[in-house]
This record gives C-alpha cells, sequence and structure tokens, in this order.
C-alpha cells in the first residue's frame, strides 16, 4: 500500500519550496498559511459567506458561516493545525467544498491556539462556539434541529471533546464528523510505528510537540477534555463518521476511538482512505484520490444531516 503518488509529488515540491517543519509556532503558522496559498482553488458557485463574531465570555472569537441557501442544518468546524497553527484562512477552502457538496450550512471556528492559550482553552472555545451557534441557528438561517459538530485532527478532537460536554449541557447533536481525529498521546500503538518517522509527513516528533505545545510541557492529563477516551462513558453521544487516513500515524487512535463508541452502541462509519497521509482532506486541489475521499466524507455528512 504505497502513497499516493500525487501526494508524493506534492511532498517533493513542499521539500523543495519550503524544507522542514521550523520549531517555533509563529514559524509553523507562517508555513501552513504560505502552503494554503498554493492549495486556493475558485470558490464554488451558489455559496454566500460571511465573517462573524462570536462574542463569549471574556472574549471574542473569529468565526465564518457558509450557506447554501434554504434553512440547511449546520456544521460547526474545528480547523486542525495540531492546537497551535491553523485559521479561518488555511480551512476556508475545504469549508467551501463541505457546504457546497453536503447542502449544509458550515460556521468555521477560530478558536484560541497554543501555546499562547493552552489546554483547556481550545476546549472551551469550541464547546461555547458550538452552543453560540445552537443559540443563533434561526439568525444564522440554519436549523437547530440539525446541528453536528466536526473537524480535521486537531479540530476532529475538539469536536469528539465538544460532542462529549453536550452530551451533558446540549445542545442536543445530529452527528459527529469526525476527520482523522487527534484522540490520545500514545506512541506505542502500531500506526505510530509504522508511519510516524516522516516518510509519510507527519513524523511522531511533531505529535510530541504538538501535544506538549497543548497540554502545557507534559502528556499527562486525566481531563476527558485533553483525550475523549479518558470519558468516564461515551454512551449515548451523537451518531459519528471517523475517517481515517491509512498511512497516518494518528491511524490507529482513531480506529481506537471508533471502536470504544461502537462498543458503548454509539452508530459508527468508520472509514479507512487507503494510500492516504495525515492531512489529506485539505489537498484535493492537488490529489483526485484525496479529492474522492473527503467528497465521499462529505456525501456522508449530507446523508448524517438528513
Amino acid at each position: 500500500m504505497s502513497l499516493d503518488p500525487e501526494i508524493v509529488a506534492w511532498y517533493e515540491r513542499l521539500g523543495r519550496e519550503f524544507g522542514p517543519s521550523p520549531g517555533t509556532p509563529v514559524a509553523r503558522r507562517q508555513r501552513y498559511d504560505d502552503i494554503t496559498r498554493l492549495l486556493e482553488v475558485p470558490a464554488p458557485a451558489g455559496l454566500s459567506s460571511r465573517d462573524l463574531t462570536v462574542p463569549l465570555p471574556g472574549r471574542e472569537l473569529k468565526a465564518r458561516l457558509y450557506h447554501p441557501g434554504g434553512k440547511p442544518g449546520v456544521l460547526v468546524f474545528f480547523h486542525g493545525g495540531g492546537w497551535v497553527t491553523g485559521s479561518l484562512y488555511t480551512h476556508d477552502g475545504l469549508c467551501r467544498r463541505i457546504a457546497a457538496g453536503s447542502g449544509a450550512a458550515v460556521v468555521s471556528i477560530e478558536y484560541r491556539l497554543a501555546p499562547e492559550h493552552p489546554f483547556p482553552a481550545p476546549c472551551e472555545d469550541a464547546y461555547d462556539a458550538l452552543a453560540w451557534v445552537s443559540q443563533q441557528a434561526a439568525g444564522l438561517g440554519c436549523d437547530v434541529s440539525r446541528i453536528a459538530v466536526g473537524g480535521d485532527s486537531a479540530g476532529g478532537h475538539l469536536a469528539a471533546v465538544s460532542a462529549l460536554t453536550a452530551r451533558e449541557r446540549g445542545p442536543r447533536l445530529k452527528y459527529q464528523w469526525l476527520i482523522y481525529p487527534t484522540i490520545v498521546p500514545d506512541f506505542s500503538l502500531a500506526s505510530y510505528a509504522e508511519f510516524g518517522q516522516g516518510q509519510d509527513g507527519l513524523t511522531q516528533a511533531d505529535m510530541e510537540w504538538y501535544w506538549r505545545q497543548f497540554l502545557g510541557g507534559g502528556l499527562e492529563c486525566p481531563d476527558y477534555r485533553a483525550s475523549p477516551v479518558r470519558a468516564e462513558t461515551l454512551a449515548g453521544l451523537a451518531p459519528a463518521y471517523v475517517l481515517v487516513a491509512a498511512r497516518d500515524p494518528l491511524r490507529d487512535e482513531g480506529l481506537r476511538y471508533a471502536e470504544m463508541l461502537q462498543e458503548k452502541q454509539v452508530p459508527v462509519t468508520v472509514v479507512r482512505a487507503q494510500n492516504m497521509p495525515h492531512g489529506f482532506a485539505r489537498l484535493f486541489p492537488v490529489s483526485a484520490t484525496a479529492a474522492h475521499n473527503i467528497d465521499a466524507a462529505i456525501t456522508a455528512l449530507k446523508e448524517g444531516l438528513a
């Protein structure tokens, strides 16, 4: 099972133009933005977008609403980037594709980033923003009875954690859409041994660095918001779609979380994207296989919010 050739060519281009990942959060954010410029594509037709301000206690968050028209269900989306990088900009193209393909509105949330705002700040932002979207759904032109959470990588982590909090505090969710989610800092998993040395992009060293930025130094934290596998129970959660990349160090933690959900009778669809590395969802402009996989996930979201 080899890596998709178009993504191999993409990685070779990044190596030539950008070199290895830098060591500071600020430099990594700039690199992420610079790479995103190479992935820009024309916006889909028939889709409106506007920036929002989410007023929360003691802070305001930026957000962006993508609306396909009518009164659709809504996905509250959290971007990936290891809780350190990423923004409305880096996931703009993906969010537009999600809204256009699913027929759902998407509210992309720009939560506070580590290490300036370590755990639990991103988790608090994610849940509080979800609650705000639920409260404002009618004014945003959305159907509050059809609300989902989702995200890629660290954003998948925030979506899973928000779903757990929402089970206790509301709103009632219709779906979880977890794209190669970051779940637990367990570097003993087989997928880290297989793919964690950098042959397909993301490395174990990268993930250890991101987790330490997020958690403020160490890797141990009993709070379920740090790692949803530590929740007292996963029973009663909204149905979930869990997409993992076959050539991803995070593959096995996503699969394990899906299994834990299934053990508690949570309806779960589990999909392995063959020949794909971590982070492929944003690579639909450069890989037909990546586009096929993320479009299949978008179709599942459409069905989950129907």
